[in-house]
């Protein structure tokens, strides 16, 4: 309980930044390192519980002092990496991801990103890893909670003989609630504080058995000897079961609470580099991120060749040193008074916050693209871009004064088709409506499965009467089929299939009445083979290496893929005589199905059309919409 400078702690730290940014280079024979992250809960669980229970004892504890020392060592350079991201976003990103990465700043200034990520993790269109600047910051913004509440629970227990075991016994209901909520969502257990309380309390329980260790420098070498062996062998093989989340990082948690209790440092540890790189392990772990990020973005495959991986190596080292050098170290021990120094973080933090959250706000900024690069933008959006009014969920496109309707009832699958109506409803003077969620069936007696189930179904409920009381006199009907068809053989995927066909009729039917026709939209075309990068697709003010291309999809391969989807359609909708069934794989495909055309993406996954996708369909079906929007 002693406070001294602890070199070993400075090179467990350099194990867990230097395997962190490995694993994020993908480079080979590093799957584990992700448990970096783990490691430094624990070192974290070990010095901010020794440092409150030391001073706590001694009855100099101040929980604003505590505060501002943690400001102090956290926001300078958390404030100068969000800011300097900000500003190469600015200068080179798209507008859709410079609106993403004006979210996560937010979110990352106000300490609240691990939430934010859980909260879109399962979301439809929930941007992978890659395509996230400050992805990483989720992990402080934990820790930040931690120091938020550590030090509460701490002066609450005092220093009495019990406070271990509560420490221990908080610990074993953080790993047992994880565990136990690992099958029902996942991403909770990976991003959200209480399912992470374990790893702290172990590098806590580390100070009880530093104690019990300490007369015995030989029992203390041979664990520290233990942790060290069962560390590297752990970070050998945990990296085939990263998928569980926070749990799979136990082994080395407990090995890296042994090294430090055992307070012996080995020579596997001690390296003069190795403790260097500790020393600046921080500025490191804040900056290794955004370097990945933006080489991949501005040069593609490139930033994968050896030149590319030792460019952002030797880039994060030196942005690192002069963090440290300029920010971390100067700002830690400011001579301002306490006033000043809390006011001057507050005003950084609700400025900087203040600043993204109107970046967000403005949907990334649009203007800052050069006309060429707009119109090029605006065509590769998703089709509902083309909403020309948007009341709550509901969008309003075509003729905005228009007397007849249009009604789009499906997920996402259908609303994409605003982009592909557009021109054919303001043509002919009528308004279309779309309210829809992605990944959610609409169909009568049709549930999601899942975590969406409850809303998914509030949408449909709330959808089918809305539609069933418009006066519209059209309705187009989509979903994306494939994920509720059973596209298989036998009897079990006939009966799915018959089932899904009786909730179309059944829909059609309680939306039917006179005067008014149903136009479903079948199987879509998806590229299922293209690597698709939304990131690269999008263009930036300035030039970043574009996406790879994708072949097209020969249409007899389309056809063949939806054969089932549109068989099943057409026989649901035979004996209704006001229905009648789009076959996008046959409208939108010559002999091929084009995904890039004359450099501008026609899809912006293996699903959606992109502005230009929508419209190419629109002009090819033209031919179909006209019949079924005449006046008859």
């Amino acid at each position: 309980m002693e406070r001294s400078h602890r070199a070993d702690i400075d090179a467990l730290r350099a194990i867990a930044v230097v395997i962190v940014i490995l694993f994020h280079l993908k480079i080979r024979g590093f799957e584990a390192g992700f448990a970096g992250v783990d490691i430094f809960f624990v070192i974290s669980g070990y010095l901010i519980t020794g440092q409150i229970l030391r001073d706590v004892r001694a009855g100099r504890f101040s929980l604003s002092e505590f505060y501002l020392r943690r400001a102090r060592r956290i926001l300078p350079a958390l404030v100068t990496t969000i800011g300097m991201t900000f500003a190469v976003g600015w200068l080179f990103l798209s507008p859709e991801a410079l609106r993403q990465l004006a979210k996560e700043a937010t979110h990352g200034l106000l300490s609240i990103s691990n939430i934010q990520y859980w909260r879109e993790a399962s979301a439809y269109f929930a941007p992978t890893a890659d395509q996230l600047p400050l992805l990483h910051l989720w992990s402080l913004s934990l820790e930040v909670q931690f120091y938020a509440l550590a030090p509460l629970l701490l002066m609450w227990v005092g220093a009495g003989r019990h406070v271990f075991r509560l420490i221990a016994a908080l610990g074993l209901l953080s790993l047992a609630a994880a565990v136990l909520w690992l099958p029902h969502d996942a991403d909770a257990v990976f991003f959200l504080t209480p399912f992470r309380v374990f790893e702290f309390a172990l590098g806590a329980l580390a100070i009880p058995i530093e104690a019990r260790l300490a007369p015995s420098p030989r029992l203390r070498s041979l664990a520290a000897a233990c942790g060290d062996v069962v560390l590297i062998g752990s970070l050998l093989v945990i990296g085939r079961i990263q998928a569980y989340a926070g749990v799979s990082a136990l082994v080395p948690c407990v090995a890296a609470a042994v090294i430090i209790a055992a307070n012996a440092p080995t020579s596997l540890l001690m390296a003069r580099p190795v403790r260097a790189v500790g020393i600046v392990s921080y500025s490191l772990y804040l900056v290794h991120w955004p370097v990945i990020f933006f080489a991949s973005f501005l040069f593609g495959d490139a930033a994968q060749t050896v030149a590319g991986l030792a460019s952002q190596l030797a880039l994060m080292g030196a942005l690192a040193a002069l963090m440290f050098v300029a920010v971390e170290q100067p700002l830690r021990r400011l001579p301002w008074p306490r006033f000043a120094q809390v006011a001057s973080f507050a005003t950084v933090l609700l400025v900087g916050a203040g600043l993204t959250h109107v970046t967000f706000r403005a949907n990334g900024v649009v203007s800052r693209l050069p006309d060429d690069q707009l119109a090029l933008f605006q065509l590769q959006g998703f089709g509902l871009n083309k909403c020309g009014r948007t009341i709550g969920r509901l969008c309003a496109f075509g003729d905005l004064q228009g007397t007849r309707g249009v009604e789009l009832l499906g997920d996402s699958y259908v609303q994409q088709y605003v982009a592909a109506l557009d021109d054919s409803l303001k043509t002919r003077g009528m308004i279309g409506h779309v309210s829809t969620m992605s990944g959610c069936p609409t169909l009568a007696g049709l549930t999601a499965e899942g975590p969406r189930a409850r809303v998914c179904a509030e949408l449909r409920d709330s959808e089918l009467p809305r539609i069933r009381q418009s006066q519209a006199d059209f309705v187009v009907i989509g979903q994306a089929w494939q994920n509720y068809l059973d596209l298989g053989d036998g009897p079990a995927a006939q009966a799915r299939n018959a089932e899904v066909a009786h909730h179309l009729a059944e829909t059609i039917r309680l939306l039917d009445r006179p005067g008014r026709h149903f136009l479903v939209i079948g199987g879509q075309v998806r590229p299922v083979n293209c690597a698709f990068d939304p990131l690269r697709m999008l263009p930036g003010p300035r030039w970043h290496a574009p996406a790879k291309p994708c072949d097209p999809v020969p249409k007899g391969e389309a056809v063949a893929a939806n054969h089932t989807i549109d068989v099943v359609l057409s026989e649901a909708i035979r004996p209704l005589q006001k229905a009648t069934l789009l076959r996008p794989s046959e409208v939108y495909c010559d002999q091929d199905c084009p995904v890039v055309e004359d450099g501008v993406w026609l899809f912006q996954d293996a699903g959606h059309f992109t502005v230009a996708g929508a419209q190419r369909m629109g002009e090819r079906a033209a031919p179909i919409f006209a019949t079924f929007l005449a006046d008859d």
